[in-house]
């Protein structure tokens, strides 16, 4: 029986063993992080549930590949940054421009007009980040992995980790400076 306290580990090792509905609840549990992820990766709207299939896709075909009982979305995430950067290099996207929304009003209902202007400059700021230093970015702060685990999931150390994300906050922080005064 499948519940909301059978461990994601669990969950994909019955993967493993071909059970489908443990792939609904993990979708479930984890598809909003997968979402937010892409979102902040790729900026056209109608590339990313392309891009979300094919990450579960990938989960699926992968499944046996998953070392139980290792942390199941740190190696989501890597997954998804593959697809991500699979996408971001078939030459499909486009650049970002200052008033691309990374994520639809109707993910941000209550936003006013001068937060929604201050996260457009963020996502764009974020999304002109190179590639590695992006990728820890949205898994520390969107999708709030830590160190260690953002390490796992790019096959990186824990050290390149923390350097990329210092070098990407001091990128951050230059050009939001100038642009949020």
């Amino acid at each position: 029986m499948l519940d909301g306290q059978t461990t994601d580990a669990v969950l994909m090792r019955e993967v493993a063993s071909g059970r489908r509905e443990s792939l609904e609840v993990l979708i479930r549990r984890h598809g909003c992080d997968v979402l937010t992820f892409i979102a902040r990766t790729i900026n056209q709207s109608h590339r990313r549930d392309d891009v979300f299939q094919d990450v579960f896709l990938a989960v699926w075909k992968n499944r046996f590949q998953y070392q139980y009982p290792r942390p199941f979305k740190p190696w989501l995430l890597k997954i998804t940054a593959n697809k991500c950067r699979e996408h971001l290099r078939s030459g499909k996207q486009r650049a970002w421009s200052l008033t691309d929304d990374p994520l639809s009003a109707a993910d941000q209902p209550d936003a006013s007009l001068i937060s929604r202007e201050t996260s457009d400059v963020i996502a764009s700021s974020v999304a002109r980040l190179p590639q590695n230093q992006r990728t820890v970015v949205v898994m520390r702060i969107w999708n709030g992995l830590s160190y260690a685990e953002i390490a796992q999931a790019t096959g990186s150390s824990e050290g390149t980790v923390r350097s990329r994300m210092h070098h990407a906050l001091n990128r951050l922080r230059q050009k939001l400076q100038t642009r949020l005064q």
